[in-house]
């Protein structure tokens, strides 16, 4: 007699992890920002050996060393570099989402949290006054910072959306191109280039320059005028917009400059001329955090009103 077919052993389930504390996730992100043991207790109101207790749990946990800690000094180890930007996004997402809570049962608004470059914020009022029409029930905040701060505010999951420079992004973050936004020449009215539609950079050589020395095209620019045989020792390098506009107003330099930042330019004060040969761009994105699934509809939401508007402008 034949014995019965044997039925295939079911596969054990992959044993389940310990879960980190936030309590744990806290005192790391802690020690990670101050790089300060002594500093984090402070912060978070515990003593030192409670906050290494708390550190020591995390690294059984994980299996891994997150800090290299001596008598003198704390740093990461390459494993705690890796997970600092998941912590500060779990730890920030948890802390907004109580807030969310107790925002939901006291006044029914709902928050969004959207930061644009400064010189891209003009792109985003209309269309950002447009989607908020549709949505008066929603809290919109909004942040102006640098990008390598909004890069690093989108990461830890202190903004919702961002308008930026897509330019060395970590992978968690997505970008959708909306803009392209070139380096222009800012010239006095009365300057003997100013009658040309366009210049190329070589045609800078001879002139005193003025720079905003901020961004992510500074380096680059520098280097094609160095190439192109601009005295750069002559040049001054400013941090805001306005002191590059004065000097160019009355003469005293051309300025370089992102087009973006030429928006609010009154006609017939200076003259913007396009750069070319070569022509120096950077990518102006809309970004997101990349898990798509996991985003909340409101972001979504406004991130495709927004992508459209933006394409269309």
């Amino acid at each position: 007699m034949s014995k019965p077919p044997t039925k295939p052993l079911a596969a054990e389930p992959a044993p389940a992890h310990r879960a980190p504390t936030l309590r744990q996730l806290r005192s790391f992100q802690a020690v990670a920002r101050a790089m300060s043991f002594r500093q984090a207790a402070e912060a978070l109101s515990l003593t030192q050996p409670a906050l290494s207790a708390s550190i020591r749990e995390l690294e059984a946990v994980l299996g891994a060393p997150v800090l290299e800690r001596s008598t003198h000094h704390v740093r990461l180890t390459a494993q705690g570099a890796l997970l600092l930007p998941q912590v500060e996004r779990l730890v920030n997402g948890y802390e907004q989402g109580v807030d969310g809570l107790f925002r939901t049962l006291h006044d029914d608004k709902r928050v969004l949290r959207v930061a644009a470059l400064p010189s891209a914020m003009h792109l985003l009022a209309a269309p950002l006054q447009q989607w908020l029409a549709q949505h008066p029930d929603v809290d919109l905040r909004l942040y102006d910072p640098l990008n390598d701060d909004l890069l690093a505010a989108l990461q830890r999951g202190e903004v919702d959306l961002a308008l930026g420079v897509a330019l060395d992004l970590p992978p968690q973050i997505e970008a959708i191109a909306v803009a392209q936004d070139d380096l222009v020449a800012v010239l006095p009215v009365g300057h003997r280039l100013a009658p040309r539609a366009r210049l190329t950079w070589q045609d800078l050589a001879g002139e005193r320059l003025a720079l905003f020395a901020r961004g992510s095209t500074y380096e680059l620019a520098m280097a094609t005028l160095r190439q192109h045989g601009a005295d750069l020792a002559r040049a001054d390098q400013l941090l805001y917009s306005e002191s590059l506009y004065s000097l160019v107003r009355c003469g005293l330099a051309v300025g370089v400059i992102s087009r973006l930042y030429t928006h609010s330019l009154h006609e017939g004060t200076v003259k913007v001329c396009p750069l070319q040969a070569p022509v120096i761009s950077r990518k102006v994105a809309l970004m997101v955090h990349a898990a798509q699934d996991a985003r909340p509809p409101l972001v979504q939401n406004c991130l495709e009103f927004l992508t459209q508007a933006l394409r269309n402008a």
